[in-house]
């Protein structure tokens, strides 16, 4: 059986710029500041390491490196030992992957918090302009995408959304946004499958049976988006704020199984 070799000290030592620069770079791409990549670069040459000793090898400022060092702390990439002073360590290598995944998860959940923010904020603003008379529509591809412009639409309504769909996993993708609609007091009316629709929304929603296997939604007697989809499986949506095409939608409520096939 082999026996692996420990790597020569003088090997390490010839590496280690490289690394603390790649190590660095990392971290600032994970969202830590400068200072706390470079505070952390520096705790890594040494077993453990002060305040004042961090400011002496990195040049940061004696009123930056707390906060670079409280930066790290709460990243848990170090850990804190009271005392005067206070020393610091870096936590061990087995743990750096799982805190730095912590790190990458907060923020991939604060992204899609701000992501969503920032569509249900554009959406009114953008259908209280009117379109261009050239401009009657526009389509939108795949189903992530069209489920996301029928989120958008629901979350800017507001006073009527109309839903006609017999497609089961729009109306449960679109239940929460349908049910927060409602609770601002904005009129829902659904035309769905039977059973296709959950209980708290059937409550305050104004029902009716569909069998049509299109899906059409209006908000606010405004806007209208038309989703269809191919014989591949493929989704794409008409969305338009022209007024002929809002009107013939509309009229669909009062004959929903207008299309069954």
């Amino acid at each position: 059986m082999k026996v692996a070799r420990p790597v020569p000290v003088k090997l390490i030592h010839e590496a280690a710029p490289a690394a603390l620069d790649e190590i660095a770079s990392s971290l600032r791409d994970l969202g830590l500041s400068g200072n706390a990549a470079d505070a952390f670069g520096a705790m890594l040459r040494s077993r453990e390491s002060t305040a004042s000793e961090l400011v002496a090898r990195t040049g940061i400022p004696d009123s930056k490196i707390y906060y670079a060092l409280e930066e790290l702390a709460t990243a848990g990439l170090i850990e804190v030992q009271a005392g005067k002073p206070k020393i610091y360590r870096v936590v061990p290598a087995r743990d750096i992957r799982d805190q730095l995944s912590k790190v990458i998860d907060q923020d991939a959940a604060k992204a899609h918090t701000r992501a969503g923010r920032v569509a249900s904020l554009v959406e009114p603003l953008r259908s209280s302009v009117s379109a261009p008379s050239a401009d009657l529509a526009f389509v939108v591809k795949g189903r992530g995408n069209v489920t996301a412009r029928a989120r958008a639409m629901v979350t800017g309504a507001r006073k009527d959304v109309l839903l006609m769909s017999s497609d089961r996993d729009l109306l449960r993708d679109l239940g929460g946004e349908l049910l927060t609609c409602s609770r601002r007091r904005v009129r829902i009316r659904l035309a769905a499958a039977e059973g296709s629709v959950g209980a708290d929304l059937a409550k305050v929603a104004e029902m009716r049976d569909i069998l049509c296997k299109c899906a059409v939604l209006v908000t606010d007697g405004h806007q209208v988006l038309t989703i269809s989809s191919l014989k591949d499986g493929t989704h794409y949506a008409i969305v338009s704020t022209d007024e002929t095409l809002v009107r013939m939608a509309t009229e669909y409520w009062d004959s929903p199984n207008c299309c069954e096939c």
